[in-house]
């Protein structure tokens, strides 16, 4: 890495830098401290025009010029339903125009490797801000979080060119489009850039011919594009719902009494399409948008994968022991485990997402196979918890997302990693929702608190997880440097380009147990025997 001169007027006055952006305007940030180091921070640069009034469910339109100093006056949440708000806090949360994104760095005069994190939540929930890079903002990186619409109001099809979907994702390639074209300006190279996200973000961006040429490898945490909720189902039936819960038609003037309708009203409608508790916890996402002018998924992610239609660039991919905790955290509760017992033909077949790929005829049967393979005769309950951890990771994530690894390792000349992370600290979002001293194993998203300082756990003060941290941030910066992810010095070998049933991959217990492995427990022959249609199993 080098330090370059770059023509860009910068101005440090009371530490509160401006940084001007070429035929756009100018953007002030301030100076804070991180790691001992002075970082500035530019938050709520917009990238896009907001997404209200006309163009609510339209493509994103890039920001135009402004005049003077860009100042922002909030910390930007993209409108979102929560399900469970703190003490005093709404159930909907944030703004409908809310494109924008952060950038830390700390020197603006340079040509650091650039690193941009797209936030989780299954298409539903997050935001950018939340992830604070403290720990490696020290390591010669400059640093972009980013907000992109989210459920119905980010993610709402009429399968044709009206609204073709995907607008999420769209702003996340105008985001991506934002950043490379300006990145230099804060210090950044536009030529190292590594995208990386909890969720199956980033390995649509490997597969939408949109993103090409936007980053230069991609680290996708816990989920891709061949994971059962990636894909929304039926995505016009879902919008006319929608239209006939806030009182509209649902003919040819649909889309425009939406337009007309408080996006909070809309944001609301989220638990109408919950079968049971919170669950399933995506309702709206991506769509095969192949009905659009210029699609951004035009046909399925397996076919893609398959037909080497992927961008061919590094990839990492990881996973957690007991991703499936994420979705049952809070009905670890016996009378809530007896309640999901004693309805368990009518529940699973939503909330394991295949009420819509199995035929109903056949759902009770596939329903009752599955708690056969899992439970056995035994009821639910606490002492049985631990095996519905092990149905839920395998079916939601873990399954499908060993499956791209295998997949895309074939499909690309560049190599692809695999990860799988068993390290639980008391640092768990699991101990956090239910404070049951128990350990499940690591949770989906136990991971991202070694490497971002969230707030929700003080991962810095218990020497084992500083050493956690140390080898999540070893990772990741060696990674962007290189495209070759290290770990304590480890020789981490690439998928197999023939890798059938077993799976190479670093796997991380602990800080002093990292290994390679490979060979890997597997429940995908089960899974595949069963009739649903998702994958290869599609005509």
């Amino acid at each position: 890495m080098r330090v370059v001169p770059l023509a860009i007027f910068l101005t440090l006055c009371h530490a509160e830098p401006i940084v001007e952006l070429p035929n756009l305007g100018k953007v002030e940030g301030w100076q804070t401290t991180m790691n001992g180091r002075r970082v500035y921070r530019f938050e709520g640069i917009p990238y896009a025009q907001p997404p209200v009034g006309e163009n609510r469910f339209e493509a994103p339109k890039p920001v135009e010029p402004w005049h003077g100093v860009w100042k922002p006056d909030a910390s930007y949440k993209c409108m979102q339903y929560i399900q469970h708000p703190l003490p005093g806090q709404d159930y909907v949360i944030g703004q409908e125009n809310c494109l924008y994104l952060t950038i830390y760095t700390t020197h603006v005069n340079a040509s650091f490797d650039v690193v941009v994190y797209i936030h989780g939540g299954a298409f539903m929930t997050g935001y950018g801000s939340f992830y604070q890079p403290d720990y490696f903002i020290d390591k010669n990186i400059v640093f972009v979080n980013l907000n992109y619409r989210l459920g119905p109001l980010g993610f709402l099809s009429t399968e044709d060119d009206v609204v073709p979907g995907n607008n999420g994702l769209k702003d996340q390639i105008l985001a991506l489009k934002f950043i490379k074209k300006y990145i230099q300006h804060f210090g950044g190279t536009p030529d190292s850039i590594t995208l990386f996200g909890d969720g199956t973000s980033v390995n649509f961006h490997y597969l939408s011919p949109q993103s090409r040429g936007l980053f230069h490898r991609g680290w996708s945490m816990s989920g891709t594009m061949l994971v059962p909720w990636a894909l929304m189902e039926q995505p016009l039936a879902q919008t006319k719902k929608l239209a006939t819960i806030v009182g509209c038609g649902t003919d040819g003037t649909m889309i425009k009494c939406l337009k007309s309708r408080p996006a909070r009203q809309i944001a609301l409608t989220v638990p109408r399409y919950q079968a049971w508790w919170y669950l399933p916890f995506a309702q709206f996402g991506p769509v095969i948008d192949s009905w659009a002018t210029q699609p951004v998924l035009p046909t399925h992610p397996y076919q893609m994968i398959k037909n080497q239609q992927v961008y061919d660039v590094p990839w990492i991919v990881s996973f957690t022991n007991s991703e499936g905790l994420y979705a049952i955290n809070e009905i670890y509760d016996n009378a809530l485990l007896a309640l999901l017992d004693d309805y368990w033909n009518e529940y699973i077949p939503p909330i394991l997402y295949y009420n819509y790929t199995v035929d109903r005829d056949l759902q009770d049967e596939v329903s009752q196979k599955i708690r056969k393979y899992y439970l056995g005769e035994k009821k639910l309950s606490k002492k049985t918890f631990r095996e519905l951890v092990a149905m839920f990771s395998d079916r939601i994530f873990i399954n499908d997302i060993v499956k791209t690894a295998k997949l895309m390792a074939k499909s690309m000349k560049s190599p692809t990693y695999a990860l799988k992370f068993e390290y639980r600290s008391m640092n768990s979002w699991f101990e956090h929702e239910t404070e049951s001293g128990r350990n499940f194993g690591a949770a989906h998203a136990d991971d991202v608190p070694y490497i971002f300082n969230m707030g929700l756990f003080d991962t810095s003060r218990n020497h084992r997880d500083r050493a956690m941290i140390k080898i999540f941030v070893d990772l990741l910066t060696s990674f962007s440097d290189s495209s070759i992810p290290k770990v304590k010095k480890m020789e981490w070998p690439q998928v197999p380009k023939n890798a059938t049933d077993d799976l190479t991959y670093l796997r991380i217990g602990a800080p002093s147990d990292v290994t390679v492995e490979t060979s890997i427990r597997s429940t995908a022959s089960f899974w595949d025997s069963l009739p649903i249609k998702e994958n290869e199993k599609l005509p």
